[in-house]
């Protein structure tokens, strides 16, 4: 096992998803929740993104392969979703449907995936670096592809639950004004996305 790649890989991983970076976002989609749905909401985040580094680097370029599907596409299509939830953000509107409980942990559930896990934080940059550096030759190798991504997922984890412990210090107004902040910032990392994956798709635009 070489310890030097394994703590290169951990601190690139953690580059690339950038919990911290998020952390308006995750204010700004859990303006509504109390403490525990914050929670659990931070729990589940740390989940997607545990797995989802996972099973890019032991299954994604496989899956990419076989579906015929490039990186370039993937960036575009995240990119597309990203922007659609920041207009969203943008000129969000109070809810007027009542959800039960069940609803409502389902809603949060599917938030924490996409677009927040999925793919704001585990983005086609970080799915490209573990399928890139995932080569698995003996026994060993299993600590590199797997111990960095459980390690990113805690540590997404436990960035969004003090987040989710502090949002009480935000008043409801400020939670609004950074709501549409977040928005912005979310609608340029897409249009940062889009042109990433067209450049891709497309080499002349790049030239």
């Amino acid at each position: 096992m070489d310890v030097a790649f394994l703590f290169k890989k951990l601190l690139t991983l953690t580059a690339l998803v950038d919990p911290f970076l998020a952390v308006p976002m995750f204010l700004a989609a859990t303006s509504k929740m109390d403490v525990v749905a914050r929670l659990r909401f931070a729990r589940q985040l740390g989940l997607t993104v545990g797995v989802g580094l996972l099973g890019g680097g032991v299954i994604g370029m496989h899956v990419l392969t076989i579906m015929g599907v490039s990186l370039a596409a993937m960036q575009f299509a995240g990119g597309t979703i990203a922007m659609l939830v920041a207009l969203a953000m943008v000129m969000a509107k109070e809810e007027t449907v009542k959800m039960s409980a069940g609803e409502k942990t389902s809603a949060e559930t599917a938030a924490s995936i996409v677009p927040l896990g999925i793919p704001l934080l585990v983005g086609p940059a970080a799915l490209s670096y573990v399928m890139a550096t995932s080569h698995f030759s003996q026994a060993g190798d299993l600590v590199h592809i797997v111990l960095p991504p459980v390690l990113v997922g805690i540590l997404t984890w436990a960035v969004f639950s003090l987040a989710g412990k502090s949002q009480k210090l935000f008043s409801s107004k400020a939670l609004s004004v950074l709501e549409r902040v977040a928005g912005f910032l979310l609608a340029a990392i897409a249009v940062e996305m889009m042109a990433t994956g067209l450049k891709g798709i497309f080499p002349l635009l790049g030239s």
